[in-house]
């Protein structure tokens, strides 16, 4: 093997040689679907703040002019909607309240309170500026239902075991969290569990109180509608059918309908074992604190 040496057209051709696979494995590396679903999701969550900001904002810049149309309308997105089209609440008639979903006696309810409002004039300059408001609202709404979309769609494609067991958003939230689909494969279920808890992990870390049982897991519907008592078990055994499915879908890219079997089939398993509360002992109200353990904090005392 003949010695390169800086500046001779040996060595300026490893160079280049070597730039070019490093420029080919960036690209590569760049091109992966997961990443792309990773920016989605971190994208679906951005635009869930800035429409409800957005929203919300307009409905109570508009509650000045028309009080009583926020409180019939809870929905902040459809009475956006209301306001774009609109506008005044003196251009409310039956014929403008068409089409939107109102029943016949909603719409005489929204007549009657326009005739009997007690909201204040409002200019044209600032009508114009709560419905470009509510307006950006509602581009907002539209453009979060595509990326919603696109979230379980792409789920289906790049991990379909963890999209069936943890469900779109919920695993992609997690691959976000860990950094990608290869990461997530190698994580142990433990760190699954409790990924987004960091503050309350390294809290209890600090003070000695109670580790977090839950971090984005808790959005899961068996985790949240469950009994407090349940909700660890819960957790605990959807990580470790998370960390199975990340792995298969990683490592061999075909689904498995037997990890959602054995998920459910867990879970019915813990809410018939322990359909009571636990009957919390005496003696662990006086139990010693381990030596070398900060004492917790009350968190009644004042500070």
């Amino acid at each position: 093997m003949v010695e390169s040496v800086p500046g001779s057209a040996d060595f300026e051709a490893l160079r280049q040689k070597s730039i070019a696979a490093a420029e080919e494995a960036i690209r590569e590396a760049s091109s992966r679907p997961d990443l792309h679903l990773v920016q989605a999701i971190q994208a679906l969550d951005d635009t869930d703040k800035y429409l409800n900001i957005t929203a919300t904002r307009a409905s109570e810049w508009y509650g000045l002019h028309f009080p009583e149309l926020t409180q019939m309308v809870q929905d902040n997105v459809a009475l956006c909607k209301i306001i774009s089209e609109i506008g005044s609440r003196e251009a409310f008639s039956a014929e403008n309240l068409g089409g939107r979903g109102f029943t016949d006696k909603k719409v005489e309810a929204i007549i009657e309170a326009r005739n009997r409002s007690k909201g204040g004039s409002i200019s044209e300059g600032d009508l114009g500026r709560v419905k470009s408001l509510a307006a950006l609202a509602v581009q907002l709404s539209n453009l979060r239902g595509g990326l919603n979309d696109y979230v379980e769609s792409q789920m289906k494609k790049v991990a379909p075991n963890t999209a069936e067991v943890a469900g779109a958003t919920i695993g992609a939230r997690l691959m976000a969290k860990a950094g990608g689909l290869d990461r997530l494969a190698i994580l142990p279920a433990s760190t699954i569990q409790i990924l987004g808890a960091e503050k309350a992990l390294f809290r209890s870390l600090r003070t000695g109180a109670r580790p977090p049982k839950h971090g984005i897991l808790f959005q899961h519907q068996a985790v949240h509608t469950a009994p407090k008592w349940q909700r660890g078990k819960i957790a605990r055994t959807l990580a470790n059918k998370i960390a199975i499915a990340a792995r298969v879908d990683y490592y061999r890219g075909s689904e498995e309908s037997s990890i959602k079997a054995g998920l459910d089939k867990r879970l019915e398993a813990i809410k018939e074992k322990y359909k009571e509360p636990p009957q919390r002992r005496p003696e662990h109200r006086d139990r010693p604190m381990k030596e070398g353990r900060p004492p917790r904090r009350n968190k009644f005392r004042r500070r």
